[in-house]
């Protein structure tokens, strides 16, 4: 079996102390707005394509920068992923509480948390106090890799 490596983004948007997040209520866990790459797909590209994707009609993203770079492997699964955390804002904030992703129907949305008290289930759970710090200080650095973290 081939086995390939696949290229995941990870929007990371705060707004006023809060960060945009999608829960999932059949599993109760939160996680980064975002997806995979297509084949062909710059990444400017995919984070167009995910903000249409996830989020109300006439949401932009606007790029700030790359935070981090992380392995997501599980060897079990066949699954090896690299992940890029973009830093970026929206047009849109009030319209984006518990607005259901159409490709995930009722069982997904998105939601606001309070960035100084993100919960436990929000994955992957170690990088909530790496981004808090970073949050604190301004996002000092860009491109960070992370390596793999769970």
């Amino acid at each position: 079996m081939e086995q390939k490596i696949k290229v995941r983004l990870r929007l990371v948007i705060i707004n006023d102390g809060k960060l945009l997040a999608t829960y999932n209520s059949q599993e109760n866990f939160y996680y980064y707005l975002g997806g995979k790459l297509d084949f062909g797909e710059t990444v400017e590209e995919a984070w167009n394509r995910e903000i249409k994707e996830e989020c109300p009609p006439g949401t932009q993203f606007t790029f700030q920068k790359i935070l981090y770079v992380r392995d997501f492997i599980q060897k079990e699964n066949n699954e090896h992923s690299l992940e890029l955390f973009v830093l970026g804002s929206v047009n849109k904030s009030e319209d984006l509480e518990k607005y259901h992703d159409p490709e995930h129907g009722e069982r997904n949305w998105s939601t606001w948390l309070d960035i100084n008290n993100l919960p436990v289930n929000l994955y992957p759970q170690s990088l909530s106090k790496k981004l808090l710090a970073d949050f604190k200080n301004g996002f000092p650095r860009e491109g960070e890799y992370i390596g793999q973290i769970k």
